[in-house]
């Protein structure tokens, strides 16, 4: 079994309002795999190096290993997690099911998402719940109780995260004022899409502050290693709200190495966002890149 790292403790609690060090937060996505340890070593180099890793529930709409098996088991072996839950795939009762899991496994951290929209051929969505009526949900459930009033014995209290796109706050005249009532709903934590482009950064620093939202939650902001232009090109043109400047594909285009590139080019970013204000921690993501990932939190550890 993996453990964590002789001489790495991990922080108590750094998503506490309280706790003002930089968050470093990874993710990982189960395999097809009836294995569970299959899906728990893909993180072991993260253990005792980051503060928790995300565990995404299907997404693209394909089946994986479930996310709280896996979630639990990582948890037992020393790194704290956030279990990803959508509402696309469970009803209410699923949903509350799920979290009671998650909560009886000491798993106190659900970034509540939509979902992705399956294909028209795909399978049926259920859609009973969005991410703001999950964060409604995790609010009422981190009080004892379920929707129906039925009281929740040994409650727990829920640390619940929503996702914001950077760029979609410039670009759609709504996205603002739809976000900042979200997050005034009780989240206390926010994970936003890559964004590698620092002017942003900085004005999504700008828009916390005036809107005094650093207050209640934690800002992490969304990147990762990438390893080549035709990698950055791809996310940029097919990922939603994904934000990758020219000169960034550019560098990864002249780079006689794109992977130490894009590695060098994550540090940068992650250097200047330790000193905006507003700002929390880093998220850091892409496919099959946790030990990248670890290598990247280590150079600021």
């Amino acid at each position: 079994m993996t453990t964590i790292p002789r001489g790495r403790t991990m922080r108590v609690n750094p998503f506490d309002q309280k706790d003002e060090s930089f968050i470093f937060t990874a993710e990982t996505t189960p395999s097809v795999s009836t294995n569970l340890n299959e899906s728990v070593e893909k993180i072991s180099s993260l253990i005792g190096v980051a503060d928790a890793v995300n565990i995404t529930d299907a997404p693209n709409c394909k089946t994986k290993l479930s996310s709280l098996v896996v979630a639990g088991e990582i948890k037992k072996n020393g790194l704290d997690v956030i279990l990803q839950i959508t509402g696309r795939d469970r009803n209410s009762i699923a949903l509350e099911s799920e979290i009671l899991g998650a909560l009886s496994l000491n798993i106190d951290k659900i970034l509540c998402l939509s979902g992705d929209r399956p294909p028209e051929d795909g399978p049926m969505a259920v859609n009973e719940m969005n991410s703001s009526n999950l964060i409604e949900l995790l609010n009422k459930m981190s009080a004892g109780n379920l929707l129906d009033g039925t009281e929740i014995k040994e409650h727990k209290k829920i640390y619940s995260g929503c996702a914001d796109s950077i760029h979609d706050h410039y670009v759609r005249d709504t996205h603002s004022n739809f976000f900042v009532e979200k997050v005034r709903m009780g989240v206390g934590f926010v994970q936003t899409q890559y964004c590698y482009d620092l002017d942003l950064c900085k004005k999504y620093s700008e828009f916390i502050l005036e809107n005094n939202l650093s207050d209640q939650a934690k800002f992490i902001v969304g990147l990762g290693p990438l390893k080549s232009a035709k990698q950055a090109s791809w996310m940029r043109e097919n990922l939603y709200g994904v934000k990758i400047p020219d000169s960034i594909i550019l560098r990864l285009e002249e780079a006689s190495s794109p992977l130490d590139e894009g590695k060098k080019i994550c540090e940068e970013i992650i250097q200047e966002l330790i000193d905006l204000k507003g700002i929390s921690g880093v998220h850091l993501m892409g496919p099959n890149c946790e030990d990248q990932c670890a290598e990247l939190i280590k150079y600021f550890r």
